[in-house]
């Protein structure tokens, strides 16, 4: 229990004392989410994936290793998703939302801080690697999930192509492979907006906490929030294990596949109408419970 309590206090914690600032931001300033929101996505977000692949001074071999584990813990949380829609022979709606919000986590603003916070820049330039495999995924499986397969594959790669971490990544794995000496001033220059970009991520989560305030259909709710807090955790270490990851890197690993649905969620469900309400809901409920969750995972499994 005094590890758990330590785990909260210590790690958890600060991150929803700066999130709550972003709250309070909303709700009494009534601050624009959307501006902010896309400075990170555009600006701090790219130059801090950049800057944490450059500079990790991981091999290339455990690039890889990690960024496999990032692709089969997500799938796998979707194929148990699927199997669990067909076990409760859901609609093809609730299958849609059950798939989007158990597969995507908040491995961004929540998940890279934990990781920062607990095991400092190395950690953070580990759970770099599950952020990026991630992103990918939302803007092609995800959009394709949203869609229920009513968009094709030119409308997926055009939004793909539309995410400024996706270049950042390709720019960052040519100069660390190609062992190109990125100028001083410019490197510098990234350093500095990389470094705004953990608390500005949590401040945006604050204020999009502040807007998504529905809690409806509990029950199916509680499902996917059970899925994507409890299976997920155990999922993560069983592809961790299947893949050899070792030390900081399995911890990283399982830390970011252990957090709750990812805020993103929300905007596809809008985009494509697949019941925003629901999906709201289910954001709301697995960020309130994560804490207790994420405490006990870290605890349990020793990270």
């Amino acid at each position: 229990m005094t590890g758990i309590l330590e785990v909260l206090t210590q790690n958890i914690l600060p991150i929803f004392l700066v999130a709550g600032l972003g709250f309070w931001l909303r709700r009494s300033l009534k601050l624009d989410t959307k501006v902010l929101s896309s400075v990170v996505f555009t600006a701090f977000s790219p130059c801090l994936v950049f800057s944490s692949l450059v500079n990790t001074r991981l091999p290339a071999g455990e690039l890889l290793q990690m960024s496999l584990f990032s692709l089969l813990a997500i799938l796998a949380m979707g194929v148990v998703a699927f199997v669990t829609s067909r076990l409760l022979r859901l609609s093809r709606m609730s299958t849609v939302v059950l798939l989007m919000t158990v597969m995507f986590v908040n491995g961004g603003n929540y998940g890279l801080t934990l990781n920062q916070l607990r095991y400092g820049d190395e950690g953070l330039s580990r759970s770099i690697v599950y952020f990026v495999v991630s992103t990918v995924l939302v803007y092609t499986v995800g959009v394709f999930i949203a869609s229920a397969g009513r968009s094709d594959w030119r409308e997926s790669l055009r939004r793909l192509l539309r995410v400024p971490a996706v270049y950042a990544v390709a720019a960052a794995l040519l100069v660390y492979f190609a062992g190109i000496s990125v100028p001083s001033p410019l490197m510098k220059g990234v350093e500095v907006a990389a470094a705004g970009a953990v608390p500005a991520m949590l401040i945006v989560l604050g204020m999009q906490m502040a807007n998504l305030e529905n809690l409806s259909a509990l029950r199916f709710s509680s499902l996917a929030s059970f899925l994507r807090l409890v299976i997920g955790p155990l999922v993560a270490l069983l592809v961790a294990n299947l893949v050899g990851l070792q030390g900081l890197n399995r911890a990283t690993s399982i830390i970011e596949a252990s957090m709750p649905t990812a805020v993103i969620t929300t905007v596809l469900a809008t985009e494509f109408d697949v019941d925003p309400p629901l999906v709201t809901s289910i954001v709301v409920l697995s960020t309130l419970l994560s804490p207790i969750t994420l405490a006990a995972t870290i605890q349990l499994m020793g990270l």
